[in-house]
């Protein structure tokens, strides 16, 4: 039986940090689908490849109420910090890494195995 491929949209600015994540998430998770966009061309990247996951500096609001995907938004205070969305659960990290980046693709691939 074959499993799903989890298809990540990273729409991070500025760019050079959209694809350190990009290439992290490749090496971590290979079998994973991973597409780069600009916050600009955020939604139609997003109608275009229907990600599992989007990873941006903010989702647009009619992105986040279709649902049927997790998401989150990274922003900077006096830390990193991500607004976590996945299947009714949210979280806010502080301080984030990689490693919780990561967390929210293995939720992504648990959904999809069910």
């Amino acid at each position: 039986m074959a499993t799903e491929v989890v298809r990540i949209l990273v729409a991070i600015e500025p760019q050079m940090y959209r694809e350190v994540i990009a290439v992290h998430f490749r090496q971590e998770r290979p079998r994973s689908e991973v597409v780069l966009a600009s916050s600009q061309a955020l939604r139609d990247e997003a109608e275009r490849t229907k990600p599992h996951l989007i990873v941006a500096n903010e989702v647009p609001p009619e992105l986040k109420e279709e649902g049927g995907f997790f998401w989150v938004e990274l922003r900077v205070e006096d830390v990193l910090v991500a607004s976590i969305s996945a299947d009714g659960y949210s979280d806010t990290v502080r301080d984030v890494s990689l490693q919780d980046l990561l967390a929210a693709v293995d939720k992504a691939e648990e959904k999809l195995a069910q």
